[in-house]
């Protein structure tokens, strides 16, 4: 009987670290997400705040100057996250 119980004990130990591995596991992968997500949205951040400085930037004066921005920080951000998956690192 002492056997039994004890082999029970050890399969419950077993499933209970498998668990505890795959919980793991599947918070890295988060973990990895959420890190990619913000490497890739670091790039916009960076050239919204030079182009908000109270100093001369270029388009400032220009009709469509947030525009041309937004178009140039959404391509930096595309060519970082194609050059990431392009190394693996996605």
């Amino acid at each position: 009987m002492d056997r039994i119980i004890l082999g029970y004990s050890q399969y419950l130990d077993d499933l209970e670290d498998m668990i505890n591995n795959m919980i793991s596991y599947q918070l890295n992968m988060i973990m990895k997400t959420l890190t990619e997500i913000s490497i890739v949205l670091t790039i916009p951040a960076i050239i919204f705040g030079f182009w908000g400085i109270n100093v001369d930037v270029p388009f400032e004066k220009s009709f469509y100057g947030a525009f041309a921005v937004l178009i140039i920080s959404v391509i930096l951000s595309l060519i970082c996250w194609f050059l990431m998956r392009r190394k693996k690192y996605l």
